[in-house]
């Protein structure tokens, strides 16, 4: 179950909503402005569920929102956590390419989410792109961190073995 707790609304939500609709806030354009922001959190809860973080409210703000709790996970994980709430509006917009709608909701699900999308990209903080480009190299120092860990416990296999051959062989036959 995912369990958001209470939803805050931040100052910037009012700004974003009304450069989403470009300052000409057809009904459907808002609704697509809220479904957009929604989809964001929503990524993001899903990467979270599973891990040892708590969530305890999320914050909806002019360019998606963001979870609030405790709990620690690792870097891999944080910058997983991040990418997906951008990953959640690309699957909205996908789907709107997808399905039939009327033509401010698809331009709400499609262009306007795309812009915000990638304005959430951005390598920049608070923005989610600041943690989500380093995915690969965490990536990367995770499998070093890996394979030194499989060889070590090789070695430490090897010595073993090294010392148990050892210890048969000289043991006196009777």
């Amino acid at each position: 179950m995912l369990g958001l707790g209470p939803l805050r609304l931040h100052w910037s939500l009012l700004l974003g909503a009304a450069l989403f609709c470009a300052l000409q806030p057809g009904p459907l354009l808002v609704v697509g402005y809220a479904a957009v922001v929604l989809a964001h959190v929503l990524g993001h809860a899903l990467a979270v569920a599973g891990t040892r973080l708590r969530v305890e409210g999320a914050m909806l703000h002019g360019l998606g929102g963001e979870l609030l709790g405790t709990g620690e996970v690792s870097p891999v994980r944080r910058s997983v956590i991040a990418l997906s709430g951008v990953a959640a509006q690309a699957v909205l917009l996908a789907l709107a390419a997808l399905v039939a709608m009327p033509a401010d909701l698809h331009e709400a699900f499609t262009r306007r989410n795309g812009v915000m999308l990638l304005l959430n990209l951005l390598p920049v903080k608070p923005l989610d792109g600041a943690l989500a480009w380093k995915l690969p190299a965490r990536l990367s120092a995770a499998r070093r961190l890996r394979r030194r860990g499989e060889l070590r416990a090789s070695l430490d296999v090897r010595k073993d073995v090294d010392d148990l051959l050892r210890r048969i062989r000289s043991k006196p036959v009777r």
